[in-house]
C-alpha cells in the first residue's frame, strides 16, 4: 500500500512527521491526499483549527 511520511511545519518551525497509509489502489493517489489524512491526524493531536489551517506539509516517499 502507498505509504508516504508527512513532515509538518507551523511558523517555519518542523512540528512533526507522520507516517500516512492510504489504503486504497484502485484510484490515482494525490499528494494533497496525504495531506489530507494529516491534517486530520492533526486535528486528533489537539491541534486548533487555526493552527491545521496554517501548518505546511511536506510529502515525501518513506524510507524503507
Amino acid at each position: 500500500m502507498p505509504t508516504k511520511l508527512i513532515d509538518v511545519f507551523l511558523r517555519d518551525e518542523y512540528l512533526r512527521s507522520y507516517s500516512v497509509v492510504l489504503g486504497f489502489v484502485n484510484a490515482p493517489i494525490f499528494d494533497q491526499d496525504y495531506v489530507d489524512r494529516a491534517r486530520i491526524q492533526m486535528q486528533a493531536d489537539g491541534w486548533s483549527a487555526e493552527e491545521v489551517q496554517l501548518a505546511r506539509f511536506v510529502v515525501r516517499d518513506e524510507e524503507r
